[in-house]
């Protein structure tokens, strides 16, 4: 149980710290437009605003009836083409959250081999992209993944890794300038929807949705685990991610619709920041029994998307 020992400590060490964040985040450069032709050009990249949310605007969506598994958009294609043509690196994705995120029991056996497909065979040409680069995203610590981040604390300075990180970067730049991805995987919540409101936090996943965007990484947005003492703020922040998906026109994970018929909704009720695992911890063996655990779902989501966007390119090459 080393793993579980050693993902404890890590979130609770980050916790009180990633608390402090700063509202005034640097304004993004605008992203040039070329005229209009017959061919598909890349929408312009909103600036958030902080005070823009309007609750109305996700009343009517229903998280039971958004799908599981993206389907890739044209503009979504547009973003990981032009960010590949541009120096961003096809064999490599940014894991961009908090600690369900920076874990050992995310993607991480993966990246070590320890791994079983089964019946999920088809997905072997995914773990073969990522894992045939150097930096071996799968196990690879990302900058912008941290026990106790929120959204805001990734587009702040103050918790950039000076060990890693130049002056003046936050995580997420850090992250990129370093990884230089093609594919950010984020997925936030689980500390937002106790210390932020819901304005900052649509504000806050928009501008770290914009960044990626504007860098030529392709973000792939997840909605988030249940916290048991917030439902009604968790269920709100996760229309928001889902609002946000739709506005910029980006994939998404629905990750909480295929929790919700878990036990315990796929969280550690000891721990509810935290999901659960199997007993035997091999969150990367997708069996029917591992499958019943939060983090091996979300495991086998993450590279069935990834797939997704391979099948996508494939299809827009040929």
């Amino acid at each position: 149980m080393l793993k579980k020992a050693f993902y404890a400590a890590g979130c609770t060490a980050l916790l009180l710290a990633a608390l402090v964040w700063t509202l005034s985040a640097a304004s993004l450069p605008a992203t040039a437009q070329g005229d209009a032709t017959e061919e598909p050009t890349l929408a312009p990249v909103a600036d958030p605003v902080l005070g823009d949310f309007d609750p109305a605007s996700v009343e009517d969506i229903d998280l039971s009836e958004i799908p599981i598994l993206p389907e890739i958009s044209t503009q979504a294609r547009l973003v990981y083409e032009q960010g590949i043509a541009q120096g961003m690196n096809p064999a490599v994705f940014s894991k961009i959250g908090d600690c369900m995120t920076d874990t050992p029991y995310f993607l991480i056996d993966i990246g070590d081999g320890n791994y079983d497909l089964g019946e999920y065979a088809e997905l072997q040409p995914v773990v073969d992209q990522y894992t045939a680069s150097d930096l071996n995203p799968f196990n690879r610590k990302s900058q912008a993944a941290a026990g106790g981040f929120n959204t805001a604390s990734l587009v702040d300075s103050m918790w950039a890794n000076p060990e890693f990180c130049e002056s003046g970067e936050t995580p997420l730049s850090c992250e990129f300038r370093i990884a230089q991805p093609s594919v950010a995987l984020i997925m936030f919540g689980t500390n937002d929807v106790q210390y932020l409101d819901a304005s900052q936090f649509d504000y806050f996943l928009r501008t770290i949705v914009a960044e990626a965007i504007r860098n030529g990484t392709l973000p792939i947005l997840s909605t988030f685990p249940t916290r048991p003492e917030f439902p009604e703020q968790t269920e709100l922040f996760n229309k928001i991610v889902v609002k946000v998906a739709q506005d910029y026109d980006m994939p998404l994970i629905n990750l909480s619709r295929v929790l919700a018929d878990l036990p315990n909704e796929g969280v550690d009720p000891e721990d509810p920041t935290h999901m659960t695992t199997p007993e035997d911890e091999q969150v990367a063996h997708f069996t029917d029994e591992a499958l019943q655990s939060g983090f091996s779902t979300r495991n086998l989501l993450t590279l069935q998307a990834l797939d997704a966007l391979m099948q996508a390119v494939s299809a827009d090459e040929g």
